[in-house]
């Protein structure tokens, strides 16, 4: 079972620190991978929260096969997030306070699929011109761009 279905049974919506990891993803051209989330519409990045055993790294690196189908083949920690400002609630009403490690990727494989149901669109956007993000992606980016 999947480590936050089991734990929300407990705590319904109330809000919980969930660690995750997320994946700057790069092309040859420095473009960024976006995902559309099917929940709000908003574009972020990829990743997702942790399950019982696994490393931020095996996090990152399996979140990314699952939503978007790339493998990668190696990571770099960027940073670390976490505060209040980093608080979510989601449209059906849960609530977090995430804890991520955001890794960057350029060298990776495969072909891009939406598997998982979580995100609508995938696609590639030069740094330069982005789409509506989400909020904790657009905090991740705008250090990113430092």
């Amino acid at each position: 079972m999947n480590y936050m279905r089991m734990l929300r049974q407990y705590v319904g919506t109330s809000p919980i620190i969930l660690a995750g990891s997320a994946v700057i993803i790069l092309n040859e051209k420095g473009e960024i991978l976006l995902q559309k989330r099917v929940d709000d519409g908003l574009w972020g990045i990829p990743g997702g929260g942790m399950e019982l055993g696994d490393s931020f790294e095996e996090t990152a690196i399996k979140e990314v096969k699952e939503e978007t189908g790339l493998t990668i083949k190696s990571i770099k920690l960027f940073s670390l997030f976490s505060g209040k400002e980093y608080y979510h609630r989601y449209p059906h009403g849960d609530e977090c306070y995430n804890a991520l490690a955001v890794y960057i990727c350029d060298d990776y494989e495969g072909e891009l699929y939406i598997s998982d149901g979580e995100s609508s669109e995938q696609q590639f956007w030069s740094l330069h011109d982005l789409p509506e993000l989400s909020s904790i992606t657009k905090k991740v980016l705008a250090r990113y761009l430092e």
